[in-house]
């Protein structure tokens, strides 16, 4: 007797938490209030293309304040939840409106941001928007516990602060203004991604209306049977699947990558720092998978080198590639400097490290970028233009107005003039093969 007064007490107290028709608002006045967002005219027209604008130059210059203001003026979500509601009272004509308006939106923000981006100077992606051209599964759940919330706190009595929230949380207004600076700049990948996730916001901020409407059991518009709301149901989970399911994709990607990124921070800071081996620069290159890091410190044998690369297994970095260069150690000079000043400030000491970390980190870029630079070009040379006399590449200072820079000399002297050699042709096949920026060629 007591268990079953104790679970009818814990269900009444779930339900008193949990009940969302205490303060639910009248259901006419809440499809009023929704049908009255929907139509895209007059100042609901202009504050979406004002909006538009103001993300755009958000994303443009990276301001993350700027992109929240905008989204707070947006009023996508307005048809979106249209059309969520039209499903869920078996409104067809609500459908159709909800839709027409939503692509009038859509058309206008995507030609506001593409001619914007179009005019605009700065063609840079920047992190704001690189952020949506690659959408996850974590984006449908934003969307859809968004959606969620927008719905529940457009159904209530008293006025919230639940769709401002909603609307910074699904982020409507920036995915479309990356599509449009995909079409501004002629990058289809990014339109592509930006599209695909404006498309997961508005696919399932309309399911979660849909499912608190039908929750709520709001009266249907038309008396319909079972067989078509089961229809009805059919169709908006096929829609949602197929929505989902490229973002699945992504994420497992994306899941990938970050993995393989925290196994190689592990490996670099366990096997590499703790050796006595201080890290310069490291780049960790996930399409690739390879690890290139540029060490300093203790001089690295072969054997310590070979030690460490065998290690990676235990990371799961099995198939990657692991490039340990080693640059010179400290100036003897700048350690006989510091043990005279003992006095010396550790700023200052810490300076001087850095200085030499620093040179020898060029010395080390500038010997590496000349690996390729081995008999083979001889060789090759001699196949494509005549056995030389002479040939000279070498690394060296060039003086200009500019200011000083480094240049690749090449100089070759043929015994036998050919009748054509293509520079051009000829300058880009050595700069591939010194991996040379800047090169110059002087023949006889």
């Amino acid at each position: 007797m007591n268990d079953n007064k104790n679970q009818y007490s814990l269900r009444n107290l779930l339900r008193y938490r949990f009940n969302l028709d205490a303060e639910k608002a009248d259901e006419n006045t809440i499809i009023d209030s929704i049908k009255s967002n929907i139509e895209f005219k007059g100042t609901n027209l202009w504050t979406l293309i004002f909006a538009i604008l103001i993300a755009s130059i958000g994303l443009n210059v990276n301001s993350t304040a700027v992109i929240i203001g905008a989204m707070l003026i947006s009023p996508l979500m307005g048809p979106i939840m249209g059309i969520g509601l039209g499903a869920g009272i078996f409104d067809f004509q609500l459908i159709k409106d909800a839709l027409k308006n939503l692509f009038v939106a859509a058309a206008i923000s995507l030609i506001a941001s593409t001619v914007y981006f179009f005019i605009s100077p700065l063609h840079e992606a920047r992190s704001e928007l690189l952020a949506r051209t690659t959408p996850t599964i974590w984006d449908v759940l934003i969307a859809l516990f968004g959606g969620l919330a927008g719905i529940i706190a457009s159904s209530r009595k008293s006025i919230t602060n639940a769709i401002p929230g909603v609307a910074i949380a699904t982020a409507l207004m920036p995915p479309l203004c990356t599509a449009g600076y995909g079409l501004g700049t002629g990058n289809i990948y990014y339109f592509l991604g930006a599209f695909y996730l404006f498309l997961i916001n508005c696919v399932f901020i309309s399911v979660s209306t849909f499912l608190i409407v039908r929750y709520l059991k709001f009266k249907p518009v038309h008396l319909v049977n079972e067989e078509m709301e089961k229809k009805v149901r059919k169709y908006i989970w096929w829609i949602a699947i197929l929505t989902i399911i490229p973002s699945i994709f992504l994420a497992y990607r994306f899941v990938e990558q970050e993995i393989f990124k925290q196994n190689a921070e592990s490996f670099i800071n366990r096997e590499v720092r703790s050796n006595g081996i201080f890290v310069i620069d490291k780049t960790i290159d996930v399409r690739d998978r390879r690890i290139e890091l540029f060490v300093y410190g203790e001089k690295l044998t072969d054997s310590l080198s070979r030690t460490i690369v065998k290690k990676k297994k235990l990371y799961g970095l099995e198939k990657a590639e692991v490039i340990i260069e080693q640059t010179l150690n400290t100036n003897q000079r700048t350690k006989e400097l510091i043990a005279e000043k003992p006095d010396i400030s550790l700023e200052l000491k810490t300076q001087l490290i850095e200085k030499d970390k620093l040179i020898n980190k060029l010395n080390m870029r500038i010997n590496s970028q000349f690996q390729a630079a081995d008999s083979s070009i001889y060789r090759e040379f001699s196949a494509l233009y005549g056995k030389p006399k002479e040939l000279i590449i070498s690394r060296t200072l060039d003086f200009t107005e500019k200011g000083l820079d480094t240049i690749t000399l090449v100089y070759y002297l043929l015994h036998k003039k050919p009748k054509h050699i293509d520079k051009s042709q000829l300058e880009n096949w050595l700069k591939e093969r010194t991996k040379s920026k800047r090169l110059k060629v002087v023949s006889n």
